[in-house]
């Protein structure tokens, strides 16, 4: 019983086979028992026998072979057989993306409204809109950067993510564009699905590291098959950073109490970008996300595929299309059997006008008598 169970969904199904089947037969034998009581009531059996066909009188053997055959065909079906190894191969097109969003306190800066950030996550949020099919992935950074969401098809996920980003996510001070950008090349690296990649690099620009230690990683990301698009926020002349204290929001100062005018800085991002062959968008212009798109477009769309583990075969249309063949088969031998043949049509016709016949009045008073009668009255009755 366990090995029949692997080749059925619902074992419990095969039970009902000897029940339903067996309650057809019986359905089928107490209707025909039903109408020759009928046609009994009806008169003599010799004349009901002539006005009815005999297949009308008795259940049919060959419609209880068809139904219970039906029957048990159809509930085999609905057990859920299964055999011979299926495999299913998941395919699908797009590119893996990598969106690395710069989350250090300079994003917090209010020169483009109604700051960095939120401009940043807006345009984020659109390129997630218009990536369908794309793998998209989420890298928060500032002066260490943290994997939030390896590439992945539910951008609902990544959403989530990207609505709880802020300063706090990372922590740590500054802004490292040399570590994200090797870290965002070595997550979509591991990726084994053949489509292209791209790593999309968000940040103000502001960061105080060696400019050749981001050219080298971003050269390496060139070298590694990853298309990098940078994309700056802020302006040039720069503005404050707000900071929450207890006595409220008040400017950031630095160490000497001086305010601290954190301004976008697009030469570390223009270097990676030359470096890498890659894209940059400045922070001046308008719609950043759909040139995002329009680059990540150009990428050689590849079609990957997954294949899953072997599972065993569908085979209910086996059971299934036989039921529905004996069913049909039944309700063209059910509309033959109604149907009289022509000879029987023909002698019944006869019996029924020689009935008439016979059972029409003598001929009509007052007709001339012919010599017939006079013989008759004459008892010459062979002449």
């Amino acid at each position: 019983m366990t090995t029949l169970a692997r080749y059925f969904e619902a074992m419990w199904g095969l039970a009902l086979v000897p029940v339903l089947t067996g309650a057809i037969v019986v359905l089928l034998v107490a209707t025909a028992r039903r109408r020759a009581v009928r046609l009994a009531r009806m008169g003599q059996s010799e004349v009901v026998a002539r006005l009815v066909p005999p297949t009308s009188q008795r259940p049919s053997r060959l419609r209880l072979l068809c139904l219970g055959l039906a029957a048990a065909c159809a509930t085999v079906a609905f057990a859920g057989p299964r055999w011979g190894v299926e495999r299913t191969v998941v395919r699908s097109s797009g590119a893996d993306i990598v969106l690395a969003l710069d989350a250090s306190l300079s994003m917090l800066a209010a020169d483009e409204r109604p700051d960095r950030l939120a401009r940043m996550k807006q345009e984020a949020r659109r390129i997630l809109a218009s990536s369908a099919g794309d793998r998209v992935g989420l890298i928060a950074f500032a002066g260490r950067s943290y994997i939030l969401a390896p590439p992945t098809v539910d951008h609902g996920a990544v959403s989530l993510f990207l609505d709880n980003l802020d300063p706090s996510v990372v922590g740590q001070a500054g802004s490292s564009l040399a570590r994200t950008i090797r870290q965002g090349t070595e997550l979509l690296t591991l990726s084994k699905s053949g489509s292209d990649r791209a790593l999309v690099v968000m940040s103000d620009g502001e960061s105080f590291e060696p400019q050749e230690d981001v050219v080298a990683a971003a050269e390496r990301a060139g070298s590694a098959g990853v298309a990098l698009v940078l994309v700056g926020f802020g302006t040039a002349n720069g503005a404050t950073i707000p900071v929450a204290t207890a006595e409220g929001t008040v400017p950031k100062r630095d160490e000497t109490g001086a305010v601290v005018i954190t301004r976008y800085t697009p030469a570390l991002l223009q270097a990676a970008a030359t470096a890498s062959r890659g894209t940059f968008i400045d922070a001046a212009a308008t719609d950043k996300a759909t040139r995002v798109v329009r680059a990540v477009a150009t990428l050689r769309r590849t079609q990957g595929a997954t294949d899953s583990s072997a599972n065993r075969r569908p085979r209910f249309q086996l059971f299934l299309l036989p039921a529905l063949l004996l069913a049909l088969a039944d309700t063209l031998l059910a509309e033959r059997r109604g149907r009289r043949r022509r000879g029987a049509a023909a002698a019944t016709t006869a019996a029924a006008a020689s009935l008439f016949l016979l059972l029409l009045p003598p001929a009509q008073a007052g007709a001339a008598p012919g010599p017939g009668d006079d013989l008759y009255r004459s008892k010459k009755y062979l002449e």
